[in-house]
């Protein structure tokens, strides 16, 4: 998010089959690059020599990348990007359950071979949880 001394410069980024076209709407300014990576580069390069400046950031200006797609695959990736959310999510919980899982069966005595077989994880694991949670 910018900051009041920061000014937002959008970069508008459109495939034509061939490259990616970049345009700045204010200031004019265009460019491409054959992979979306370069493009971003020289983007951010040209705007630099624009506002005649070495450090975009340092010179309190920052990039919005805005890539435009056709809609159907924009609506497509939208999805795709919430259920890679909710898996980050569905992940984290998972880990945190194992960790109090591993802990509970380890406060039983249990090896930590016997842990891993119950849970399904190897006992690598096991033991990696053990040390990060301080217990052994």
């Amino acid at each position: 998010m910018a900051n009041a001394a920061t000014t937002e410069y959008v970069a508008t980024y459109t495939h034509d089959d061939r490259a990616w076209i970049v345009q700045f709407r204010d200031p004019d300014v265009a460019t491409f690059g054959r992979t979306l990576a370069s493009a971003k580069r020289y983007a951010r390069s040209a705007l630099a020599v624009y506002l005649e400046v070495d450090d975009l950031a340092a010179a309190g200006a920052e990039v919005v990348d805005d890539v435009r797609l056709p809609t159907e695959i924009a609506a497509e990736i939208h999805r795709l990007a919430e259920q890679r959310s909710k898996a980050d999510t569905l992940r984290a919980e998972v880990a945190e359950a194992t960790r109090r899982a591993t802990s509970e069966l380890r406060r039983l005595g249990l090896s930590t071979r016997d842990v891993g077989e119950i849970l399904g994880i190897s006992g690598a694991r096991v033991a990696q949880i053990d040390r990060e949670s301080g217990a052994a």
